[in-house]
């Protein structure tokens, strides 16, 4: 058993989607027998956001309690903290506990990179996990301590590859996938019993529609997910699928691409509505018939191999889910439960796949997230002593 210390960003961004892409390495390392401590820091001033009231603050507690509540319902063994590096606040511990907690921590997780303490450096091992290949690399996230890692893992499966352009930045990432619990979300109905009630019920996903915005780089544009659904915008009309889109984003913004979506014929949902609370969210996916979605334009551009850490939640509740291709079709079996598109003639191919068996989709998808994405098969290969370089 090792004494894991997990860094993300839960607190301060307590939407449910977000707390499951970090809950699932706290919840798997438990229950492989781990001891956790939960560490997150405020990175910048009025960074905590409370969903109840949409607003921004320096009060944690919102988010503290959200992640207590996780660790609470799923009996994990693990220490909450967080600090506000302005003042110097420790909420869970105070600092001289802290920095023991660190000191005789065998390994540091940082999940995104987007928190970064100077004393992140007394622990023995720090691994860096790289969730937005193109974005990290080029310094949007994890430019704190960015040298200062024992080991660099990244979603961007590709890196390094002669097909994918995202730079190295002069480090060597090794390849890993978002890692899921597939107990959480393992359905009430067969997939026999979603044939015969769920013939109506439509492809769904869960999407920022337009996130940090995107970047010029070397002079070239890389953009978010907003720019890929729009070259989608008319799919309704060549399917008789239904699609339903849950969008979060800046009000104005989403308000106004709400009314074009919904007239080339799409469903459109309020993201924030069902991400405030964990069962609400849970529900949502479960219920789908599969998720219908794209990836980031910077993600399919550099053909990064990036999946989805929502996707694996859908592929383990036995949803199938067709995926815009990012080149994880070089590494991940695809066709059955995963379906890869790259056009709109092919995005409807897809549907209409899944639609002609769907039952076996259904169980190819659960099978598939056992097999790739499950914490048994991804954690442990974080863990390796021999991928990680101590100085």
């Amino acid at each position: 058993m090792a004494r894991i210390v997990v860094c993300g960003y839960m607190i301060r961004h307590p939407l449910a989607g977000n707390l499951f892409a970090f809950f699932h390495y706290v919840l798997g390392l438990h229950l492989l027998g781990h001891e956790v401590l939960y560490l997150e820091e405020s990175g910048w001033s009025g960074s905590c956001y409370n969903p109840i009231n949409r607003s921004y603050s320096d009060d944690p507690s919102f988010g503290i309690h959200a992640v207590e509540t996780l660790i609470n319902t799923y009996g994990v063994n693990a220490t909450v903290c967080y600090v506000n590096r302005d003042t110097g606040t420790v909420y869970g511990a105070d600092w001289q506990e802290l920095k023991r907690m660190l000191k005789t921590a065998d390994l540091l997780l940082n999940i995104g990179g987007v928190c970064w303490l100077r004393e992140f450096l007394v622990c023995k091992r720090r691994i860096l996990i790289d969730m937005d290949p193109f974005f990290t690399q080029t310094g949007t996230f994890a430019a704190e301590g960015r040298n200062d890692y024992h080991a660099y893992f990244s979603y961007g499966v590709n890196i390094g590859k002669p097909d994918c352009t995202i730079p190295s930045d002069g480090i060597e990432w090794l390849p890993t996938v978002p890692p899921v619990v597939p107990e959480i979300w393992h359905q009430v109905l067969a997939p026999e019993d979603c044939e015969k009630k769920w013939v109506d019920i439509p492809l769904t996903t869960v999407a920022n529609w337009s996130a940090y915005g995107g970047i010029i780089y070397q002079g070239e544009h890389y953009g978010q997910k907003n720019e890929e659904f729009m070259r989608l915008l008319e799919l309704p009309s060549y399917c008789a699928q239904k699609l339903e889109l849950a969008l979060s984003g800046k009000d104005t913004e989403i308000a106004e691409i709400t009314k074009s979506l919904q007239t080339a014929g799409w469903l459109v949902r309020d993201a924030r509505v069902l991400s405030a609370n964990v069962s609400t969210y849970i529900n949502y996916l479960t219920s789908s018939r599969g998720e219908f979605s794209v990836a980031k334009n910077a993600y399919v551009k550099t053909r990064s191999g990036w999946f989805s850490d929502r996707s694996v939640c859908y592929l383990a509740a036995g949803r199938p889910v067709i995926l815009q291709d990012t080149g994880f079709s070089d590494w991940l079996p695809t066709g059955d439960g995963v379906l890869a598109f790259s056009s709109l003639e092919s995005a409807v191919d897809c549907i209409e796949r899944v639609n002609a068996d769907y039952q076996m989709h259904c169980l190819a998808a659960q099978e598939l997230a056992e097999q790739n994405f499950s914490y048994k098969v991804v954690l442990p290969r974080l863990l390796e002593p021999g991928r990680v370089k101590v100085a």
